[in-house]
């Protein structure tokens, strides 16, 4: 008599995996990539969206009769060439749509640009850099796929964003337009819409090719550098022809006829751009192919001194990773406040010599004396502080991805107290922003000499970039002390709020107490050197608190919960 010793097979129950389920959250790389990006969904939809509905509900308030809109095309006419340098081109500006373009569309394409350059640079070399992607790998999904997938989600997520952004822009002119000639038709708004996405993609695009060979930070500031340089060089290239044929190379130039909100198409500019963008991330998808996972070819550079190596602790090492991040944001930073500064004494003096150009400005922007190079690069300069948030941002996920990653686990394995890793790398961080400032404000300095205006007044009044930085990055430390996985995210958030009361308050005439909720608020005017020490203490005491709380926070958890 024998016995079959053969093993029962065990039939594990199919599981089914719902549509929805497929396209949110389970089922495929695509799925989960959505997920993980509904907070910068909500972020961006709020900022762009919301800042078209605010701006277009407040304008049709401010300038309510047609002698008021006399006087906007009036001024933007007699600044001509100086103006396009530093708004868009003025095209029907005495209308709604018109004037939005004009006066905030560089606005939402550096926002939307800054954004795609984040996550495309950092989608697939930084979790390659991180590992986490050697775990998607060895599953039965090839390394294009996983690229596709990723990319596809943040271009879903990009189309999502400015579809609210073109519907809200339709439907303000609709609700909040004075004169027949407010209303912007559908197919401006989309045309809008397509410019802002194709363009911010082309940067983006950049970002992913750069960053399989020379990873996320380095691959991330050169497409700022390049975003940052091409509108400069398109704005000026009027009035400076040495810009022009550098200028052509950009998509500035390409789509400087394209104002659909103005009435003026060139939906050939449009495609052009598309397919420039779709080269684009086709060869970065294809050189994260056909290379290794998280490998990147180093960039020779002089002997790094030893106090940049990384080596002595977990502040050196956080200073020496985080310091390439804050000069790539330094450097588009620096190109920006360069131009801003020399082209501040030409714009002043064109102010002072026009007194119904200068009322009408006044009636815009009733806290800056424009007339003064000083007042008028205090309100230039004012733009920086939503992409110095969104560089403390990113440096603050720097920090928090030693947790994420799982590095942390093995630092702590060491005689390091997770007090003394939170604080000291944290420490680290605000190091990389001092360098950060201390670029910004050589820059400005320079273009501030070049217009022979003072340059020691904005030099130091750029500090206050600085400080608010650090505030922010405190705030991420503060909840990183908690949870590090939102820390970054926060601090987004914290910005894109801030900013939109800054731009809603003065815009709709609310209550002075609501605008006093923002850091921004309290900093004063210091490019003119007016300064509020309630404001400086305000940051100081946000970073110094923020990180104490960090660490006090980390010593009551465990780590990567």
């Amino acid at each position: 008599m024998t016995a079959d010793a053969t093993p029962a097979r065990m039939r594990m129950p199919a599981r089914h995996v719902r549509p929805w389920s497929r396209v949110y959250g389970l089922g495929s790389i695509y799925a989960k990539t959505m997920r993980d990006s509904r907070l910068s969904f909500i972020v961006m939809a709020g900022l762009l969206g919301g800042v078209m509905f605010v701006v277009g509900a407040a304008i049709p308030q401010v300038f309510a009769s047609s002698s008021a809109r006399e006087d906007i095309v009036r001024m933007a006419h007699d600044l001509g060439s100086v103006a396009a340098g530093v708004a868009g081109k003025p095209v029907n500006v005495g209308t709604l749509g018109g004037y939005i373009s004009w006066k905030y569309g560089p606005v939402f394409l550096i926002i939307a640009s800054l954004w795609s350059i984040l996550a495309l640079s950092s989608t697939l070399a930084g979790e390659a850099q991180r590992g986490s992607l050697e775990f998607v790998a060895v599953s039965p999904f090839g390394k294009r796929r996983i690229a596709f997938e990723k990319l596809a989600a943040h271009l879903t997520v990009m189309t999502l964003v400015l579809v609210i952004m073109a519907f809200a822009g339709w439907l303000t002119a609709a609700l909040f337009g004075k004169l027949p000639e407010d209303a912007i038709p559908p197919q401006a708004a989309v045309g809008f819409a397509l410019w802002i996405g194709l363009v911010a993609l082309v940067f983006g695009g950049l970002a992913l090719v750069l960053s399989p060979f020379i990873g996320r930070g380095p691959a991330a500031g050169i497409a700022g550098a390049a975003l940052f340089a091409g509108w400069i060089l398109n704005g000026y290239a009027a009035t400076v022809p040495a810009f022009r044929i550098p200028a052509d190379l950009t998509p500035w130039a390409w789509t400087n006829n394209h104002v659909p909100l103005g009435g003026e198409y060139d939906w050939g500019s449009l495609a052009f751009t598309a397919v420039i963008a779709i080269v684009l991330l086709a060869v970065g998808l294809e050189a994260f192919v056909r290379r290794d996972l998280g490998a990147s070819m180093s960039i020779r550079t002089p002997n790094t001194p030893r106090a940049l190596r990384g080596l002595g602790g977990p502040l050196s090492r956080s200073f020496s990773e985080r310091l390439p991040v804050a000069i790539s944001w330094a450097i588009g930073l620096g190109i920006f406040g360069l131009a801003m500064a020399g082209a501040s004494r030409s714009l002043a003096d064109s102010f002072g010599n026009s007194p119904d150009l200068q009322k009408t400005f006044d009636t815009i922007f009733p806290n800056f004396n424009v007339a003064t190079a000083g007042g008028l690069l205090q309100l230039l300069i004012s733009l920086a502080f939503i992409v110095v948030g969104f560089a403390a941002s990113t440096l603050v996920s720097g920090w928090a991805s030693d947790e994420s990653s799982g590095r942390l686990e093995m630092l702590l394995s060491t005689p390091l107290a997770r007090s003394r890793w939170a604080i000291s790398s944290g420490l680290g961080v605000y190091g990389a922003i001092v360098v950060m400032t201390v670029i910004m404000a050589v820059a400005i300095g320079i273009g501030a000499m070049s217009a022979g205006s003072d340059a020691i007044t904005p030099m130091v009044g750029t500090t206050t970039l600085g400080l608010y930085a650090a505030a922010l990055a405190g705030v991420g430390f503060a909840v990183g002390g908690w949870r590090t996985s939102v820390a970054a995210e926060s601090v987004a958030l914290l910005v894109v709020v801030m900013y939109l009361i800054d731009l809603i308050v003065p815009a709709l005439q609310l209550p002075d107490w609501i605008h006093q909720l923002a850091l921004t608020a309290h900093l004063g005017q210091p490019m003119v050197g007016v300064w509020d020490p309630a404001g400086v203490v305000a940051c100081i005491a946000l970073a110094a608190g923020g990180l104490l709380i960090g660490g006090w926070g980390m010593r009551s958890r465990d780590v990567a919960r």
